[in-house]
């Protein structure tokens, strides 16, 4: 490759914006087949499919009322989710990015609940007023 042609894949690297990294609206999902450790240091493969919500983010929480504390879940979230959802759900590990997925209130309180079968995510990480302030940090994520 010659050396002005390598520069202008660069330029256009620095020059791209925010907008242009993101996934397109229906864009197909790929999966993630590669080996990885969750926050036990066990070795899994990660979910095949994460899926995003297909209405936009509604930080309203979708009809159902944030009862809990963003601040207190933030905490929470990062020493019982963390290990999954890297970097505050900003960014996928085992699990997927949460933040820009388009959850609401009402779903992410039914996966923390009952789990997402055929994933890594296990219902009942987190129960009573931790579930609440954990919904309304992964809410603000929206």
């Amino acid at each position: 490759m010659s050396l002005v042609a390598a520069l202008s894949l660069v330029t256009a690297c620095v020059e791209s914006s925010e907008e242009d990294a993101q996934t397109p609206p229906g864009a197909a999902t790929v999966a993630n087949s590669a080996v990885q450790t969750n926050s036990k240091g066990e070795t899994v493969t990660a979910p095949a499919i994460a899926t995003r919500a297909e209405t936009p983010a509604d930080t309203s929480g979708g009809g159902t009322e944030v009862k809990g504390d963003a601040a207190a879940g933030e905490a929470l979230f990062a020493t019982t989710c963390g290990g999954c959802h890297t970097n505050g759900g900003q960014e996928a590990g085992v699990g997927p990015k949460l933040a820009g997925a388009g959850l609401d209130a009402a779903t992410v309180t039914d996966v923390l609940e009952n789990g997402r079968p055929g994933t890594a995510m296990v219902g009942g990480l987190v129960s009573g007023e931790d579930l609440d302030n954990v919904v309304a940090y992964v809410v603000s994520l929206q």
